[in-house]
C-alpha cells in the first residue's frame, strides 16, 4: 500500500527529494536558531564555565529550559519561509496570502507549538551535554599536556642543576691518558679510554674490553695504571684494571673471596681477594687508595 503510494507521488527518488525539501532542510535552520540562542543566552547570563559537579551542571542545564520553551516564537516563522519557498519552487505558485496564513499565522497554535517542543528539548539536551562532555574532554587532555610540560620542563633544571653542583670538573688533557689506540684482527681504532670496560693481560699481551668488542694495545698495566685517571680506573688485581662506570656489582663467593660483576654484554665477572676487595669498596665510596704493587705485569698460571 505504502509502495503504491509512493510511486503514484512519482518514485522513490522523487519522495525522498519532498523529504528533504520539506522536513530535512527547514528543520536545520530550527536546530541553528535554537543554538544561537543558546549562545546568546550564554553571553547574557556571561556563563564562560561551569563547575565540574553534577549539582551545577543540574542548574546549568535547568536554566536552559526556557530557552527551549520560548524559541519556538523564534524559529517558526523562519522555519515555515524555508519550507514555503522550497515547497512551492517546484510549482512557481508563489502566494503572498497563501504564506501567511497557511505559513505563519496559522502555525502559531499549541498543536504546532507541542509538536515542536519535545523533539526540540529532546535535540537541545542531547547538543548540550555533547558540548560539555567535548569541552571537559578538551580541558582535561590540555591540563595533562601542560602537566606533563612542567614535568619535563622541572625535569630538565633538576637535570642541570645536577650537572652544575655534582658534575666532576674534568681533568686536563695532558694529565691523564684520554685516548688509546688499539687493534684486533679486523683493523685498528681510536678510541677514549672511558669507553673501556676494563684493560687485561692473557698470554703477555694486554687488551681493552670495549662494547665494540676486544683491542690489543700497547701498553702495559703498569703504565695504564700511572697513566690512567684514579678516580675512573681502579687496579683491581695484579691483571685486571676496572671502570668505575662498569661496575654492576659484588658479592662473597667462597674462601674468603669476592666477585665482581661488570656491566658488559656478558656480564664478565672477576674473582677478587678480600684484603683487595676492602681497597676496592673504599675506591668505589670515593676514597681513592693507589695499588702499592711494583712487581711485573706477568701473570703466573696459579694466580686467581
Amino acid at each position: 500500500m505504502k509502495i503504491a503510494k509512493v510511486s503514484q507521488a512519482g518514485g522513490f527518488m522523487h519522495y525522498i527529494g519532498v523529504l528533504v525539501r520539506v522536513m530535512i532542510v527547514p528543520e536545520i535552520f530550527t536546530t541553528l536558531i535554537t543554538v544561537a540562542l543558546i549562545n546568546h543566552f550564554h553571553n547574557w547570563l556571561k556563563l564562560n564555565c561551569i563547575s565540574n559537579n553534577w549539582r551545577a551542571i543540574g542548574r546549568y542545564e535547568l536554566s536552559l529550559l526556557p530557552v527551549f520553551l520560548v524559541s519556538f516564537l523564534a524559529f517558526n516563522p523562519v522555519t515555515q519561509t524555508i519550507r514555503y519557498v522550497l515547497e512551492r519552487y517546484s510549482h512557481k505558485s508563489f502566494s503572498f496570502t497563501n504564506y501567511l496564513n497557511d505559513y505563519i499565522l496559522n502555525t502559531y497554535s499549541w498543536g504546532t507549538y507541542f509538536k515542536y517542543l519535545f523533539p526540540l528539548i529532546l535535540i537541545g539536551y542531547i547538543a548540550v551535554n555533547i558540548s560539555l562532555l567535548s569541552d571537559y574532554l578538551k580541558q582535561r587532555r590540555e591540563a595533562q599536556e601542560a602537566a606533563e610540560a612542567q614535568a619535563a620542563e622541572a625535569s630538565q633544571k633538576a637535570l642541570a642543576l645536577s650537572t652544575v653542583f655534582t658534575a666532576p670538573k674534568p681533568a686536563p688533557s695532558s694529565t691523564y691518558l684520554n685516548y688509546l689506540k688499539g687493534k684486533n684482527t679486523f683493523g685498528e681504532l681510536d678510541f677514549p679510554v672511558t669507553d673501556v670496560y676494563f684493560f687485561t693481560i692473557e698470554d703477555r699481551y694486554y687488551y681493552a674490553e670495549l662494547a665494540k668488542g676486544r683491542y690489543l694495545v700497547g701498553k702495559t698495566l703498569n703504565e695504564l695504571d700511572a697513566e690512567l685517571d684514579p678516580s675512573l680506573f681502579f687496579r683491581i688485581k695484579r691483571d685486571y684494571i676496572v671502570n668505575r662506570h662498569a661496575v654492576l656489582n659484588y658479592a662473597y663467593w667462597e674462601n674468603g673471596k669476592y666477585i665482581v660483576r661488570l656491566n658488559t654484554p656478558e656480564r664478565h665477572e672477576i674473582v677478587v681477594p678480600r684484603a683487595r676487595m676492602q681497597e676496592f669498596r673504599e675506591w668505589l665510596q670515593g676514597n681513592q687508595r693507589p695499588y702499592a704493587d711494583s712487581d711485573s705485569d706477568i701473570i703466573l698460571s696459579s694466580q686467581s
